[in-house]
């Protein structure tokens, strides 16, 4: 089994989140969402702006796992990170915070995913324990995440580690209405 190493995300890994969120949202959406949803979700979710300012912003804690072996040269031109060529390219990675300053106890797992061909190597788990430790770090008692109920995959990881469905509604992305869950669970 190959290793991985999770750690906090630099601005160099900008790219290999991105690709991993399109893998992830391709295998886990890409049989009940259309194609042009995922694309928006891609351009205003996963834009390099947005991924670069999540990494940066001290209120959200960003972690990848590295795979070890070779990282894929830049075409940028730009320097890379050291500790992203130490450490090998992005195959996982989360994201979260305390969303709201009137429920500092309440921390949320906002965006997560590994490369679905990385799955069961254990490095979806590691990832999500840094994150729900750096949640408890920062106060929260209680996380919450909310999904998609139709991905069957991400509810089953979350409710293997205990957590419950709070809620129950729907999201509209991008005009695309798909029924949604919320979880939670004490941390």
């Amino acid at each position: 089994m190959a290793g991985a190493t999770v750690r906090q995300s630099t601005p160099a890994d900008v790219a290999g989140i991105q690709r991993i969120a399109r893998r992830g949202w391709e295998v886990a959406y890409g049989e009940f969402l259309a194609e042009a949803t995922v694309e928006h979700a891609m351009a205003e979710w996963y834009a390099s702006e947005t991924v670069h300012e999540q990494i940066v912003d001290g209120g959200v804690a960003h972690f990848v796992a590295c795979g070890t072996g070779d990282v894929p040269e830049q075409s940028s031109g730009k320097q890379r990170d050291p500790r992203a060529v130490e450490n090998g390219e992005v195959v996982g990675y989360v994201g979260g915070g305390i969303p709201t300053v009137d429920d500092p106890e309440r921390g949320a797992v906002w965006t997560f995913y590994v490369d679905p061909d990385r799955w069961n190597e254990g490095i979806g788990t590691r990832l999500f324990e840094r994150e729900l430790d750096a949640l408890v770090e920062r106060g929260a008692t209680r996380v919450t995440i909310r999904v998609l109920a139709a991905n069957t995959v991400g509810r089953s990881f979350y409710e293997s580690r205990g957590f419950e469905v709070v809620e129950r509604d729907e999201d509209d992305l991008f005009g695309e209405t798909r029924a949604a869950v919320m979880y939670a669970r004490e941390i």
